[in-house]
């Protein structure tokens, strides 16, 4: 079983897996590249999530990736998503605006994003909805 592409939609996403290779991530040119995996599985990856992203103008990326089926060892993950309550009002911060004050995306509720995504596929770009 393996998981498609997406990008997270939290604030982070950490992951912790038993070690065994499978994630891979998107590079801006649209290749996939594995992620090199923790033989030991003592390790953490922390994904940018889409309103860390938002709340960062931009400047940290949320990034494309995906779960490959391994045929040497099954992969096993875990994983804490951290987010914001539903009501909360998610826009770029305000220090972060850079020269000109210009705002990629437009104020919006975690609610509204989350309902957004709900109408498209997992690998649909769901920020596209919110940019100015």
């Amino acid at each position: 079983m393996a998981f498609g592409e997406h990008t997270d939609p939290q604030i982070i996403s950490v992951l912790r897996s038993n070690g065994a290779p499978g994630l891979e991530i998107s590079l801006r040119d649209g290749a996939w590249a594995s992620v090199p995996h923790d033989g030991d599985g003592d390790s953490f990856f922390v994904n940018v999530g889409d309103t860390l992203q938002v709340l960062t103008n931009g400047r940290f990326r949320s990034v494309k990736h995906r779960v490959v089926v391994n045929s040497e060892k099954s992969r096993v993950s875990m994983v804490f998503f951290g987010g914001p309550p539903p009501g909360e009002r998610l826009a770029p911060l305000p220090a972060l605006l850079g020269d000109g004050g210009r705002s990629r995306y437009r104020e919006f509720t975690w609610k509204e994003y989350k309902g957004s995504g709900c109408k498209g596929r997992l690998a649909d770009d769901r920020l596209c909805r919110f940019e100015n």
